[in-house]
């Protein structure tokens, strides 16, 4: 799908992930349920999609309709090629990595400072974020090509301009989230399942509390796509772990030494304030 997206067929990337998705959600329903098969259900509902999905994007390109070509040529490495994937890819990898440390750091200190409860509520938050988090990231990946063509042309008022655009929307976007974390929490984690009346305080102070610079929330990872974008992947590496390794990282260990359980819920505004303050600062020194 990336490469179909690259490949300048963005509405043919995006309605194979969209067929996908629907396709696993409706087998998962019919075979989990209407066919009571349980958790092998799940995995074959997966296995199918999957397989849709890959069976229509190899018959993009063996139509012949797409810019790619497949030939026994391409089939030979170009070092100079791979050093590229692999610096532009660093970003985006360096992101998820970050990610799953920040949950095993968090859960450590949870564990120490609070109990089984606090880690079942961080988790159930954790999978909410991930929700907020996804549209930005669509965002992301739908401005880099634009970003990265432009640049390439020297066309630099349009790189200006895919930018502003790419975080205004995120900046909406991460706005709304922000009211309906802060509105109707309770509602939010019910639809994750049910729970006693001590977990739902917690989980909701805490929803409250980790989510409340959600609004700025999408200007990090917007500037790390765009420094990879333009060839920057260093930059790029850098603003996307500034939020979960150089700011929230150590926070989530020093905070709760001072302030108990209340530390992890605080370190999460504080990183998102201080991350955003960052990336507003090499953005605007790169668009000038």
């Amino acid at each position: 799908n990336n490469a179909i997206r690259g490949d300048g067929n963005p509405k043919l990337s995006a309605t194979i992930m969209v067929v996908g998705c629907l396709t696993n959600i409706v087998l998962d329903a019919v075979l989990i349920f209407g066919f009571n098969m349980g958790i092998q259900g799940a995995a074959l509902a997966t296995i199918a999609s999957q397989g849709l999905t890959a069976i229509w994007g190899f018959s993009y390109y063996l139509k012949g309709k797409s810019n790619l070509k497949f030939t026994k040529t391409s089939l030979k490495l170009d070092m100079n090629i791979v050093k590229i994937i692999f610096a532009i890819g660093s970003a985006p990898f360096a992101m998820q990595l970050a990610t799953s440390l920040v949950q095993v750091i968090s859960n450590n200190a949870l564990r120490t400072y609070g109990s089984d409860l606090a880690i079942g509520a961080m988790a159930t938050i954790s999978s909410i974020v991930m929700i907020f988090l996804m549209p930005s990231f669509g965002l992301v990946q739908g401005m880099q090509p634009i970003v990265g063509f432009n640049y390439g042309a020297k066309k630099y008022d349009r790189v200006r301009q895919a930018y502003r655009y790419s975080a205004t929307a995120c900046t909406i976007i991460a706005t709304f989230f922000f009211l309906c974390f802060q509105i109707f929490p309770h509602q939010i984690i019910s639809m994750f399942g049910v729970g006693s009346d001590l977990y739902f305080k917690f989980a909701e102070n805490y929803l409250r509390i980790f989510m409340l610079l959600t609004f700025a929330n999408g200007i990090q990872p917007m500037s790390s796509g765009f420094f990879t974008s333009i060839g920057k992947a260093g930059l790029g590496i850098i603003m996307s772990l500034t939020r979960q390794v150089i700011f929230l990282l150590p926070l989530i260990i020093i905070f709760p030494m001072f302030m108990g359980i209340d530390g992890v819920m605080y370190a999460g505004p504080i990183a998102d304030a201080a991350a955003f303050v960052l990336a507003v600062v090499f953005a605007r020194r790169e668009l000038g």
